[in-house]
């Protein structure tokens, strides 16, 4: 599988998860992995990662691009997407989150690094 058919497949996987059942995103985290959201983190292994993620309302992803990159770890991939947000069905808001994804076995991938941020005009 080509890097843009990982991140293909994995951002609509991630935002399905995000957007109806958060603690699903559990699995994806490991004791390594960083999440900073708006500047606040980064958030280190999978329990504080999830800590914050459970006081984020509750929210409806509309990615629109996604682009990746391999990184210097030949088993990683880096992505980065752009798109909306609903935030409790309000007015959808722009957003940016990259994230880097680690092989942990063939075909399997776990999240090492995630940096969201909100596109303020």
């Amino acid at each position: 599988m080509s890097a843009d058919d990982v991140a293909k497949a994995f951002i609509p996987h991630y935002y399905n998860l995000f957007d109806t059942n958060r603690e699903g995103l559990a699995a994806l985290f490991r004791n390594e992995s960083q999440f900073t959201f708006e500047g606040d983190g980064p958030k280190a292994g999978a329990p504080a990662i999830m800590e914050k993620l459970r006081t984020l309302p509750p929210v409806q992803h509309q990615p629109q691009t996604i682009e990746t990159q391999p990184s210097t770890n030949p088993n990683a991939i880096l992505v980065f997407c752009t798109g909306n947000i609903l935030v409790e069905q309000g007015k959808p808001l722009k957003y940016s989150e990259v994230f880097q994804l680690v092989a942990s076995a063939p075909g399997q991938y776990y999240l090492h690094n995630v940096i969201f941020r909100f596109n303020y005009a």
